[in-house]
């Protein structure tokens, strides 16, 4: 993705679930509050990795988790997992620094703006 394409993302595109389970709210909270554990999950999982030179595993944990940003609409989330996805790839470790701290904070905004009063 080129980035003047990230500028057109959102943090939550609830017309993705939407288009998805149709317009049952309360499913639609309940997709987005699993996003949001197993985001913690993973990003604890890639820390770890992160920290043990497991740069493989980060791109597995990565594509995992991009899968369900997705599913839920986290899309500049997914465009961060995705970049964090090839710098893994590609092996270089201080890229992949750089996107996982844009992927935290990209989280915490997720997490914003799915929580009543977050």
């Amino acid at each position: 993705m080129k980035e003047h394409e990230v500028g057109e993302l959102q943090t939550i595109n609830q017309q993705v679930m939407i288009d998805l389970i149709g317009n049952d709210h309360n499913e639609i909270i309940r997709f987005q509050q699993q996003f949001l554990i197993q985001a913690k999950q993973s990003l604890q999982h890639i820390a770890t990795f992160y920290r043990t030179e497991q740069l493989a595993k980060i791109k597995e944990e990565a594509h995992f988790l991009k899968t369900s940003a997705k599913a839920v609409g986290a899309e500049i989330c997914a465009h961060h997992l995705q970049t964090l996805e090839d710098s893994s790839q590609e092996q270089d470790k201080a890229t992949c620094k750089l996107h996982i701290q844009s992927l935290s904070e990209e989280l915490k905004r997720v997490y914003h703006c799915i929580t009543p009063n977050g």
